[in-house]
């Protein structure tokens, strides 16, 4: 019983779903603020600093209104340093991580074209 209460709790813990945020760096999400990185590390824009806080030891992750989410594929991450993206994926919101299944550009039109 102990067993099967473990099992359906962890399973309760991450979901797959989709959710909207901006790749950046853990670094520029714990400070809430690209200003002091520009300044520091001479970098232009969320895109490069992103990048070198990056090659410096920090991960991308997936800022959200709901929080800051660790996103496994660091590889596809890099691709949209930066940038507005919808992730799907199973999200464990006990450890703030993503397992990526996809992740794609956000694109709010075509959500608003598909309302009307």
């Amino acid at each position: 019983a102990v067993m099967l209460t473990l099992l359906v709790s962890s399973f309760a813990a991450a979901q797959t779903q989709s959710i909207t945020g901006k790749v950046t760096a853990s670094q520029i999400a714990s400070t809430g603020s690209i200003g002091v990185w520009e300044k520091h590390l001479n970098c232009h824009g969320e895109a490069d600093c992103a990048r070198t806080l990056v090659r410096a030891g920090g991960k991308y992750v997936l800022m959200t209104s709901k929080g800051t989410y660790e996103l496994n594929d660091q590889v596809k991450a890099a691709q949209f340093a930066g940038q507005g993206v919808t992730v799907a994926g199973n999200f464990n919101s006990a450890k703030k991580t993503v397992a990526v299944a996809d992740m794609e550009l956000y694109n709010s039109s075509a959500i608003s074209a598909g309302v009307q």
